[in-house]
């Protein structure tokens, strides 16, 4: 038995290529839809932060997981990176999946009108459809969001979202 310090930390492309083609064989056995996924790691001191996202007020980090899946899953990391002015408005995403793992910090949303604070630890499911608006969130806020069928692209934005109330004021961030 190897002591996991001995073992190989990634796989060469060739390993990397025989386990893809293997899951390829495997998922076409189970639907026969095609390739459904690839083996692929990302290591976190890699990723690259950007705002190559949504909103201009958030940081992103793509792991790579949209281009292992063909499309079908999305993960990315989602982190402050100014503080709340406007928040991200109401709106509502065409997703057959869409939740957040709360991985540091905190958000408050209001998912259909009601107010929801969301800590480290926490992990949201948001039906298909439903309208919320991300109003509030720590200096260190950094979540996991996963959107599947589909991809957090496909929003329908707040001028065509009914709001369904006052959105309360954002806490202003101090540097203590």
């Amino acid at each position: 038995m190897h002591h996991p310090d001995t073992l190989p930390t990634t796989f060469t492309n060739e390993e990397s290529e025989a386990l893809s083609a293997r899951s390829t064989e495997y998922s076409l056995g189970l639907n026969g839809s095609g390739p459904v996924n690839r083996f692929h790691h990302a290591k976190g001191r890699n990723l690259v932060w950007t705002q190559a996202g949504l909103r201009d007020f958030f940081r992103y980090a793509d792991p790579g997981i949209r281009d292992a899946t063909g499309n079908r899953l999305d993960i990315h990391l989602v982190r402050a990176n100014e503080a709340p002015e406007h928040g991200t408005g109401w709106h509502r995403h065409k997703l057959g999946f869409h939740a957040i793992y709360m991985v540091s910090g905190w958000a408050r949303f209001m998912y259909e009108g009601k107010q929801t604070f969301v800590e480290t630890g926490d992990f949201v499911n948001m039906p298909p459809g439903i309208t919320h608006y991300l109003f509030d969130y720590s200096k260190d806020m950094c979540f996991l969001e996963i959107a599947m069928a589909g991809t957090v692209d496909g929003m329908i934005p707040e001028e065509d979202v009914e709001p369904y109330c006052e959105t309360p004021a954002p806490t202003l961030w101090t540097d203590s």
